[in-house]
């Protein structure tokens, strides 16, 4: 029997990738003795990972998809989006957007689609021409700029503080302003880990899919263990948590296949990008 390929499968830390994982990685879902190694990394990281090969499988940002669509598949139903609020990408201002205007604005580094779709709205909608300045989560811990982009754990944690008094919800506004949900992330597999061990492939899929529908069904015992590393209550964490989608429905797809549209506007990528996923040799 030939001796199966160790599968290196990218993870952020934060919570709201946790569903995604926790059934596996607690042993309640198994998979068929494919070879894992969990690699865990910022969303900006592990794009620059998936895109070098460094990793085979990984959640990665949805504009990393579109940027580099010839080497990736996607993996079928799985995401991170969310229908009206997401919670955890949040644009925080002092000042009400339209008065940013040739004002620092602070974009975090780690999610390219947060920061390519607050551009959108502060330039496209609202009509202003900020200066952009980039920055690692946790290199300015103890700063209070103007404006500031945050996503995931660090966003949740800033909204509790309650320092800013203008707080924007990316897909809460990208609701209002399409009525489609917005997909933050997608879980990618290079295409040639796809050609040289399919049936490997498949398998991961589908082990993450069915951890990813029993994840949803442990949310009250996620937020249990996790609520207080985000400074969350329980409560606030279940309902956090239960808003998210992680699940690529057609509606979520037309949300993205809009956003990609607006990037190849906008000459982010040179041609709009064609979704394509691995495929599976059943439902799952």
């Amino acid at each position: 029997m030939p001796v199966k390929r160790e599968i290196r499968l990218g993870k952020v830390s934060y919570l709201n990738t946790i569903p995604v994982y926790y059934a596996w990685e607690k042993g309640l879902v198994q998979g068929d003795d494919i070879p894992i190694r969990v690699i865990t990394g910022t969303p900006s990281e592990l794009n620059r990972m998936l895109s070098k090969g460094e990793v085979d499988i990984s959640v990665v940002s949805s504009v990393e998809y579109a940027i580099n669509q010839e080497d990736y598949l996607l993996v079928p139903g799985l995401c991170i989006g969310a229908i009206e609020e997401v919670k955890s990408v949040l644009f925080f201002s002092k000042r009400p957007l339209d008065k940013l205007n040739d004002t620092d604005v602070w974009i975090t580094l780690s999610s390219l689609t947060s920061s390519t779709l607050v551009q959108f709205i502060l330039e496209d909608d609202i009509g202003i021409s900020p200066k952009y300045r980039r920055f690692k989560l946790g290199d300015k811990k103890d700063c209070s700029p103007e404006a500031m982009l945050l996503i995931g754990d660090e966003a949740l944690k800033e909204k509790k503080r309650g320092r800013y008094p203008y707080v924007v919800d990316l897909s809460a506004y990208w609701w209002r302003r399409h009525r489609l949900p917005f997909v933050f992330a997608v879980w990618c597999v290079r295409n040639d880990v796809w050609q040289e061990c399919p049936n490997q492939v498949q398998e991961v899929c589908r082990t993450l899919l069915a951890s990813s529908r029993m994840g949803r069904l442990l949310i009250n015992e996620i937020a249990r263990q996790h609520h207080a590393c985000v400074g969350l209550t329980q409560e606030e964490c279940i309902d956090y948590l239960k808003g998210l989608s992680f699940s690529l429905t057609e509606e979520h797809l037309k949300g993205m296949e809009l956003f990609f549209e607006l990037i190849t506007r906008k000459g982010i990528v040179p041609q709009r990008p064609k979704i394509r996923f691995v495929e599976l040799d059943h439902h799952v």
